[in-house]
């Protein structure tokens, strides 16, 4: 009733009925994953794609653990992810008698890091306390949530009918507040529009795209707001906020219109500190108005209810020569991160760029190409278009990615570093079972390439726990089932992914990063030359 089509987990003794219920429901397949963890990330990059609910099985206690990154990654990420394990028999839980798998504090920690998480005693209760949770999952802020059923409820039998699934009606912003937020727009010239990931679909795309051009005004996004307009928009600046020299032009606006972001780090906020221009803040969050920045108007609600109400108000354009000078500059900030990055890291940017059309999906893991230009140069063309950790977590981006494919059965790119891929690389037996269409690329430089450089850079260039040894990964690819190809350059990269892209199911691809000219300012390991 929730609209899942498939739920990824590991089957368990403690959880043995539910797989068995999956089995004999029409409509709901079961994915078996490698790792508990890798199941949560598969669910949370289902929900991210879809922007529906995305569910992960697991067991009481060590499979539970096991999920909890996931949880936490997926309420960094305002994913809709819902957790179910099982749990001791009621009679045995709380004893602290050692029964199996027993987890006695498993509630209190799954709550640490998901909005709700329920925890049934009696049959009759499962039903409904699952419906609280979706439901809360589904209303304002996605967040996940998680549910533990006891494994003698799950055997047990019950005349209780299955509970109606009431979905949460979009928040709808204060008329008062709204008229505040118009009357501000109203008085500004120099406007600029920051769009985040609570431009998520494409209604609120449109919504956005019929606003910023009823005012005229530029539209930079966040990494979650990358599709939220049209690359090749005349008002697209893309995900530029924190990049000179586009900064200090923003600053010499006279207000900012932040639409669906709490300024996490990244934009501008927690840590990272930046100067902002007056700013009008709508987000469907409460409490994420404001939390970082003071807004001169706070506006909590739906974001496409909000713009259209704001575009219904018959705002006028504002300074055309404001407006040309940002797109100068965002264009100006483009090209000099092009220049940086090199020949090399700029081909292959180009060779992911063409196969990323209308619907298409890349997921990134935390690696210096993702960081270096994934973020800032690679066009997306859709919300919900490009997926990433936003927790910054290493290792992610395979089991998100094969969420992703699952879910919309579409080419999925994956970049991966070395690293990174070996927290999950057990995933790739489940993209070889299930003939999960991704292709994952994986820049090899033989270690934690992000963390060298900061090694490099703060202790006096020594190096420590970040050199790897890595197998040979098209050889670990096909001994799992999946085709590998080897890419020993930028030009040889641009054949295998395009031989790649033509195949069904998954596909890998090691690029020996170690053979691309570097990006200006990235650490290179101790020894290794091109």
């Amino acid at each position: 009733r929730a609209g899942v089509r498939h739920v990824f987990g590991i089957v368990s003794i403690h959880n043995m009925p539910i797989v068995d219920a999956l089995a004999r429901t029409a409509g709901i397949d079961f994915v078996t994953a490698r790792h508990e963890q890798g199941a949560a990330h598969m669910a949370d990059g289902y929900a991210r794609a879809t922007g529906g609910l995305g569910v992960a099985l697991g067991s009481t206690g060590p499979g539970a653990t096991n999920m909890v990154t996931g949880l936490y990654e997926a309420a960094y990420s305002s994913s809709r992810l819902l957790v179910v394990t099982g749990q001791a028999e009621t009679a045995f839980y709380g004893k602290g008698k050692g029964y199996v798998h027993e987890a006695e504090n498993q509630k209190p920690m799954l709550e640490t890091v998901a909005r709700t998480v329920a925890s049934p005693r009696h049959v009759h209760e499962v039903g409904p306390m699952l419906a609280g949770v979706v439901g809360s999952i589904l209303s304002g802020r996605p967040q996940p949530g998680a549910i533990e059923v006891p494994i003698d409820l799950q055997y047990a039998t019950t005349t209780t009918t299955a509970p109606c699934l009431a979905v949460p009606e979009p928040v709808a912003p204060d008329p008062a507040a709204l008229a505040d937020a118009a009357a501000r727009i109203a008085g500004a010239r120099r406007r600029v529009i920051l769009a985040g990931g609570g431009i998520a679909t494409h209604a609120a795309r449109e919504a956005l795209t019929g606003f910023a051009e009823a005012i005229d005004a530029p539209v930079i996004t966040t990494l979650n707001g990358k599709g939220g307009i049209d690359p090749d928009h005349p008002l697209h600046l893309g995900p530029v906020l924190m990049h000179p020299p586009l900064r200090a032009v923003v600053n010499e606006a006279d207000l900012l219109i932040a639409v669906g972001t709490r300024f996490q780090a990244g934009t501008g906020g927690a840590k990272i500190r930046i100067e902002l221009p007056p700013m009008v803040h709508i987000d469907v969050d409460p409490r994420s108005v404001g939390l970082n920045f003071p807004p001169v108007a706070g506006v909590v609600g739906d974001a496409e209810l909000a713009l259209r109400e704001l575009l219904e108000a018959g705002l006028g354009p504002g300074d055309a020569q404001f407006r040309e000078s940002l797109r100068s500059r965002a264009a100006e900030t483009r090209a000099l991160y092009r220049r940086r990055i090199g020949p090399d890291h700029a081909r292959v940017l180009d060779s992911f760029a063409k196969h990323l059309g209308r619907d298409a999906i890349f997921v990134r893991d935390s690696t210096i190409p993702g960081y270096n230009w994934g973020n800032g140069l690679l066009p997306i063309d859709h919300p919900r278009g490009y997926l990433f950790p936003t927790s910054g977590a290493i290792g992610p981006g395979l089991p998100l990615g094969l969420g992703a494919a699952v879910a919309t059965r579409r080419k999925t790119l994956v970049m991966h570093g070395d690293g990174g891929l070996m927290f999950h690389v057990g995933e790739l037996a489940t993209a070889a079972q299930y003939g999960i269409p991704v292709v994952v690329v994986v820049f090899n430089d033989g270690g934690y390439g992000v963390l060298r450089g900061l090694q490099a850079r703060r202790f006096d260039g020594r190096f420590h726990g970040t050199e790897l040894h890595t197998p040979d990964f098209v050889q670990l690819a096909e001994s799992m089932g999946v085709p590998g190809l080897h890419a020993r350059d930028a030009a040889e990269f641009d054949a295998r992914l395009d031989t790649a892209m033509s195949l069904d199911g998954p596909v890998l691809i090691e690029l020996d990063a170690h053979n691309l000219e570097p990006i200006e300012g990235v650490v290179r390991a101790p020894g290794r030359h091109a």
